[in-house]
């Protein structure tokens, strides 16, 4: 990784102290699904890597393993509602949110 990058990385890594993120990827039919992963971490710098957790028992599960990439959001503090939003099973988490497709 250049050293550029690996120090963007690293800053961004730094700044962040909650631990909580929102963590979204598309299903095999292309609908986001998304929750709240308060199991954020880094893992390494070179090569760049975060760990999260999703529990087996998630309904999100075949989503995530079948999905080709995913993204994490890192939240504000004023960003709790979404956040208890993302936490909560069955209901359209992704209602009055903009996505963007995510290229393959």
């Amino acid at each position: 990784m250049r050293e550029d990058r690996k120090k963007a990385f690293r800053n961004a890594l730094g700044n962040f102290a909650t631990g909580v993120t929102i963590v979204t990827t598309r299903d095999g039919d292309g609908r986001p699904v998304g929750l709240t992963a308060s199991s954020f971490n880094s893992v390494s710098l070179d090569p760049p890597m975060v760990l999260w957790s999703l529990a087996l028992d998630s309904p999100n599960m075949a989503a995530f393993r079948q999905a080709g990439g995913w993204a994490v959001h890192i939240l504000s503090a004023d960003q709790e509602e979404l956040s208890n939003r993302f936490a909560t099973r069955g209901i359209d988490k992704f209602a009055g949110v903009v996505c963007v497709k995510f290229c393959k």
